[in-house]
């Protein structure tokens, strides 16, 4: 447990040093703190993939590190006190200069923390529809920014799988949609609540 917990030696909330606790059938790193109560689950993240569609095209965006690059969506992380839609398009007005619209959810990737360094992350992945702006990188997460067949994207060398599966989705499930969100829903409004279903 030590090993996975690295780096968590403090409580959060009251700062008194975490011990190990048997929770819900595994040791976690717990405050022993009377009346603190917090317990280490890991370090989880969420993150956002924007397919941005306009017309039979989609918007890619070319990310660079160090000597590697390489083209995928546009999209990036949630902020605690941010709606995962207003996220997504936050993402792409930021690395594309494009003012977008969520459509649906397409889909979901899942990836474990199997390193005690790294965080768990959900990839949430949305159908934008692409309202105003032309394309252009920010020079920081972005590098190059264009609109894209599906030919195009098929042939062009560095695309991520993950954008290309993402992609697929659009364009091969466009009549059925996704999950879309969903604001009238009785006993579910709550503040900071997104929910997304399909009707």
């Amino acid at each position: 447990m030590a090993a996975y917990h690295r780096g968590v030696n403090f409580c959060p909330r009251c700062g008194t040093p975490l011990a190990p606790r048997l929770d819900g059938g595994r040791p976690r790193q717990a405050c022993p703190a009377e009346g603190c109560g917090f317990i280490h689950y890991g370090e989880h993240s969420i993150g956002t993939g924007a397919v941005v569609v306009r017309g039979e095209r989609v918007l890619l965006i070319e990310r660079r590190t160090g000597d590697r690059s390489w083209w995928q969506i546009p999209g990036g992380f949630v902020e605690a006190d941010e709606a995962i839609d207003t996220a997504v398009e936050r993402e792409v007005l930021e690395e594309t200069g494009i003012i977008a619209r969520v459509v649906d959810v397409l889909g979901f990737r899942h990836a474990t923390a199997p390193e005690p360094a790294r965080a768990s992350n959900i990839y949430v992945v949305f159908r934008l529809e692409a309202l105003a702006g032309e394309p252009r990188p920010d020079l920081e997460e972005s590098f190059d920014a264009c609109f894209v067949t599906r030919e195009e994207m098929e042939r062009r060398p560095g695309v991520s799988a993950m954008s290309l599966w993402a992609a697929r989705k659009a364009w091969d499930g466009a009549a059925a949609g996704g999950f879309a969100r969903e604001s009238d829903v009785p006993g579910l409004q709550r503040p900071g609540h997104t929910l997304y279903g399909r009707a």
